[in-house]
């Protein structure tokens, strides 16, 4: 389990990296306004992704049970791939129908027609379609616990993706080289990936369409309807808020909102690692019937994923004209994006606070509660997305977004916790986990904010300060709240999961 910690971390890192690294270059090398578009993209992706229908999600839950013989995983793999195939065609499909419609009724921009628009978000499709195909096979690498190879993987589609078409802009900078660099990288990936999944899985076919097994279908669609039912609300609660500012301000006001999201989703990338790492491990204990071990592991880990959030929101919410400006190097986009980090970063730490105990669902494959809150939220975002961006302007939807994600986490850790541990100690769920390493790590970090800073005009030397900052917090929080000897037992647990 550490390898895969450690190769989860260097992935999840890229993906850091390469958001600071690249965002700015295609902001320079495009326009801000190009950048808006291209936030707009990714919009359409994370609706896109309810297409997915929980598929993902099934194959890396199946291949990581361990009440499954290898056989079982391969039928199952060739069924749910074969599925996969239409689903991405749907996906394709459905977004070239609707591209004009898209481009004319959500897009707002001074720069670009409406039919250029409209090409752009045609070539979207095909680069997601196939996104989707490449992460459904990346799940299964996950679910084997193969997750070095996942990480290596991802990371090489991230430089091709992301990286070498800036070689392509500097040579041709316009938003269409970009758009066609990105399809062509991620079709090729998926192709790849694809190929050395089934390879491992030892299938005697390299590419094509197997007949579906409908008893595979018939074990997994509860589980696949419940994390498709998931997929469509999180889309919906999660990109509304984006397609409220894209239709209602100019597109411009989605740039600086995507940016803010940008840098305070480093939060979720941080804790990513250890909840795809333990996720695996906890299936394996549940499906085992070891539902103490599986506390132990949940309430040591979530600890610690505690005080990693809230470190780096103390930072961002101390820091937050000062990490745009780092990043960009332009301080009017700086001023312009400073006032969202830290409403959307306090959305996105609560969000990453539920990443564990949803987890615990995951491996029990309970996707009911999700869905109830999931659609129980809506009520609430669907209408105050609109009503506060109307009003407000993008400000607006970022706070609808934090009030809505806080309440839905403090009711979500009490729910699973209650059900799968019984536990319903108010002290033990928020007081000591929670609303402790909050408080001390904002009292660290506003000591930091008050205390002079000589290196206001150097961005590395600022870069350099927050960091020493942010690293202090970290450690005195961990030092305070965690006793040493429990460091010691989950350095223990650790060891003996990954022997």
């Amino acid at each position: 389990m550490l390898k895969n910690i450690i190769a989860n971390f260097i992935g999840r890192f890229w993906s850091i990296f390469s958001n600071f690294l690249f965002i700015p270059l295609y902001i320079k090398l495009l326009g801000f306004e190009s950048y808006a578009i291209i936030s707009f993209g990714l919009v359409i992706a994370g609706i896109m992704a309810v297409l997915d229908a929980g598929l993902t999600a099934t194959l890396s839950r199946e291949f990581a049970r361990s009440d499954l013989s290898f056989s079982e995983k391969q039928r199952t793999f060739r069924t749910l791939e074969t599925t996969y195939f239409g689903v991405t065609g749907i996906a394709i499909f459905l977004v070239i129908v609707f591209s004009n419609t898209i481009a004319i009724s959500m897009v707002t921009s001074e720069t670009y027609k409406p039919e250029e628009i409209s090409l752009f978000i045609k070539i979207i499709s095909i680069d997601i379609g196939f996104q989707l195909l490449n992460r459904f096979y990346l799940g299964g690498f996950m679910g084997l616990e193969k997750q070095v190879k996942a990480n290596a993987l991802q990371v090489a589609w991230g430089i091709c993706r992301n990286g070498l078409v800036v070689i392509t802009l500097l040579i041709l900078p316009s938003l269409i080289s970009f758009f066609v660099w990105q399809a062509l990288s991620t079709l090729l990936f998926a192709l790849f990936t694809g190929f050395l999944l089934r390879k491992h899985l030892k299938s005697k076919y390299l590419f094509g369409v197997e007949r579906i097994d409908r008893n595979i279908l018939k074990r997994n669609w509860r589980f696949a309807g419940g994390m498709l039912l998931i997929s469509l609300v999180a889309a919906l609660n999660t990109q509304m808020d984006k397609l409220a500012i894209s239709k209602l301000l100019p597109i411009d006001s989605l740039g600086y909102y995507t940016l803010a999201i940008s840098l305070s989703m480093g939060i979720i990338v941080l804790v990513n690692p250890v909840s795809i790492a333990i996720l695996p491990r906890l299936t394996h204990l549940f499906t085992g019937d070891k539902t103490t071990e599986a506390q132990v592991l949940y309430n040591r880990v979530y600890k610690i994923v505690a005080i990693l959030v809230f470190t780096i929101l103390s930072s961002m919410f101390f820091f937050n004209y000062e990490l745009i400006w780092i990043w960009t190097g332009n301080s009017e986009l700086a001023n312009k994006t400073s006032d969202f980090v830290p409403i959307i970063a306090s959305a996105v730490s609560m969000l990453a606070l539920a990443t564990i105990p949803y987890n615990i669902a995951i491996a029990n494959g309970y996707t009911k509660l999700n869905n109830i809150i999931g659609i129980v939220s809506l009520l609430i975002t669907l209408p105050g997305y609109w009503l506060a961006t109307d009003h407000f302007g993008a400000i607006g939807a970022a706070y609808v977004y934090c009030i809505v994600q806080i309440f839905i986490t403090v009711i979500y850790i009490y729910l699973i916790n209650r059900r799968f541990f019984n536990e319903k100690n108010i002290l033990r769920l928020y007081i000591k986990p929670i609303l402790l390493p909050l408080s001390m790590a904002f009292s660290v970090g506003c000591i930091f904010s008050n205390m002079p800073e000589f290196f206001s005009k150097s961005r590395i030397f600022s870069l350099i300060w927050i960091g020493f900052a942010t690293i202090t917090i970290f450690f005195s929080v961990l030092l305070i709240l965690v006793p040493r000897e429990e460091l010691r037992q989950f350095r223990k647990q650790v060891n003996l999961f990954k022997h």
